[in-house]
């Protein structure tokens, strides 16, 4: 299913006035996405485990389950 130019020009200005309206927000999620992107998985999970955060915590922040949190956590 496809798009249409109207409806992807208003998805766009709806994106960019968030954006302005939110920039801590726009900037944190900046900063996850590229440390997700620049840091393997197992290292990332290992990193924030080590900052006192949850394995569920940790699943929820990284988008993956709870099950591979565990497993990467129990395989050090």
């Amino acid at each position: 299913m496809k798009i249409t130019d109207e409806a992807r020009k208003a998805k766009n200005e709806y994106i960019r006035n968030w954006r302005r309206r939110n920039p801590e927000k726009t900037k944190q999620y900046d900063i996850d996405y590229w440390e997700r992107k620049a840091d393997p998985t197992g290292a990332m999970v290992r990193k924030l485990s080590k900052q006192g955060m949850s394995q569920r915590q940790i699943s929820e922040k990284m988008d993956i389950s709870l099950g591979n949190v565990n497993a990467i956590l129990n395989a050090e």
